[in-house]
């Protein structure tokens, strides 16, 4: 059994029956948000984070208990490490961690293999939604993860790929959606602008510090919207 999956003993699957409490995440891996800008890496990740970490925080003070991740590159991995912090004094906190496909793991490398253990590890719950790659598992487990879900939690960039697609398909189903939307990175500016110290929240500890401190820039920032 390849590492990143849990025997099934070891599964805690009590969301089936806590739909309510139950979000999953959806967003692009990093090279999407990278893609033809000028502006630094480190300013437009560590933004993102910090706004994934004022939605996550926010959906926890709303009464979600069980945080659905897709243990993708980008959003879902920094959803997970976020969640890592979280639970560690939030107990009551759920990690199900939805694996497209039994060789996952294999696609990863480095400080992102080791995240995507930690996560596993942490996880209430690893669900894996297929056995071999293709094309269509990465689908089936969005739709896994909306199935069980009442609300998704996005960072949308580029109108394509999956992200796109479990957010339209949410809309279709009509799942609440939660949307941070930085197609335009100019709409960071005036956000950067007020809290320049954005640029420097690479930790999810001082992300959540700083979600503490201003608990509803999310509903001022000018980047999120929800159906």
């Amino acid at each position: 059994m390849p590492k990143l999956i849990k025997d099934e003993q070891y599964n805690d699957m009590t969301f089936l029956q806590q739909k309510d409490k139950t979000v999953c995440f959806t967003g692009h891996r990093p090279q999407k948000f990278l893609d033809n800008v000028q502006t630094p890496e480190k300013i437009i990740i560590n933004s993102i984070k910090t706004l994934l970490t004022l939605m996550t925080a926010d959906a926890y003070n709303r009464g979600a208990r069980y945080f659905l991740t897709g243990m993708a590159y980008g959003v879902d991995l920094w959803a997970g490490e976020l969640l890592l912090y979280m639970k560690q004094f939030l107990p009551d906190l759920h990690i199900i961690a939805i694996v497209p496909h039994q060789y996952h793991e294999n696609y990863f490398y480095g400080r992102e293999k080791e995240l995507l253990y930690k996560i596993s590890d942490a996880s209430d719950a690893v669900v894996c939604t297929a056995e071999t790659p293709s094309k269509w598992c990465f689908i089936k487990r969005n739709d896994y993860m909306l199935e069980h879900s009442s609300t998704v939690l996005g960072v949308l960039h580029v109108n394509k790929g999956g992200t796109l697609y479990t957010l339209q398909k949410a809309a279709k189903k009509q799942i609440p959606r939660r949307i941070i939307n930085v197609q335009d990175y100019r709409c960071l500016i005036p956000m950067l602008d007020r809290y320049p110290e954005i640029c420097r929240l690479s930790l999810p500890s001082q992300q959540y510090a700083f979600w503490e401190r201003n608990p509803m820039l999310l509903y001022q920032c000018g980047l999120f919207k929800e159906d």
